[in-house]
């Protein structure tokens, strides 16, 4: 999976790039006051900004598939399934997501709608069938391609009138997963007349918090602003509820949880 990293970053800036494009109205004279009136501190600092419109994050974090939620006791009163953790173990795994958000609001913080995607794998060895515990020479394989629509809300008040650099946020939205399980052979599993791929809806809600990196070096990071268009760089941190079991139905694969993720965000 950290094989995919390097990749995935390129994907970020080319995704940057495409955004930055789409500012067809920018204007490089609405950048204001001239750079000769910014002091270094004070109210002032952060109003040297070029025009903000959209925000980026890539983050990374553990994650573990609430598979084994859904199955209770067996019929015969029989401790609960747990096909899940039979096949993959209960460790949590690294999860990969971006999120680009579109800034519609700004006033006592900003309000954004945003479209998000992840990739989420792991691999084990299949159990034998006596259920003695044993794991057999056979594989299975678990993929999950998270997609997500949220709300999200960020309090930067202070950030651009007083220059503290902590911006808590909130976000609300809802999701769709599309995931497959595959043999050892890399082919679609099949059992019982059914094939292992298929897509479950969901909903999540997550708080967070960033920090604005631009403190540590403010003369770079309005060079990165006036050159680049990117008017803030942070580290982010977030915790969320990620509830993808179907809205309801119930015979959706469940594959959401709870968890935090860490990553960088950038506003531009």
């Amino acid at each position: 999976m950290l094989g995919r990293i390097p990749a995935i970053a390129v994907g970020v800036l080319a995704l940057i790039a495409a955004a930055r494009a789409a500012r067809a109205d920018y204007n490089p004279s609405q950048i204001a006051p001239p750079m000769s009136s910014i002091t270094e501190s004070g109210p002032g600092l952060h109003r040297y900004h070029s025009p903000q419109n959209f925000a980026m994050q890539l983050t990374f974090g553990p994650y573990r598939p609430d598979v084994d939620s859904e199955f209770g006791p067996t019929s015969t009163g029989g401790r609960a399934r747990t096909p899940y953790a039979d096949y993959f173990g209960s460790g949590r795994h690294l999860m990969t997501q971006v999120e680009l958000d579109y800034q519609v609001w700004h006033r006592v913080g900003t309000l954004a709608v945003g479209l998000g995607a992840g990739y989420y794998t792991v691999t084990g060895a299949s159990p034998a069938a006596d259920h003695s515990g044993q794991a057999t020479a056979d594989s299975s394989t678990l993929k999950v391609v998270p997609v997500s629509a949220s709300a999200v809300y960020r309090f930067d008040y202070f950030l651009e009138n007083d220059g503290i650099p902590l911006v808590p946020h909130a976000k609300l939205g809802l999701d769709w997963a599309y995931w497959s399980i595959t043999d050892g052979n890399g082919e679609i599993a099949t059992a019982n007349g059914g094939r292992g791929r298929g897509g479950t809806l969901g909903w999540h809600a997550a708080i967070g918090a960033a920090l604005v990196l631009d403190f540590i070096d403010p003369e770079t990071a309005r060079d990165f602003d006036t050159e680049m268009g990117i008017n803030h760089t942070a580290l982010v941190f977030e915790y969320g509820h990620y509830d993808i079991s179907g809205l309801g139905r119930s015979d959706r694969l469940h594959v959401g949880d709870t968890t935090w993720t860490l990553g960088l965000l950038l506003e531009f």
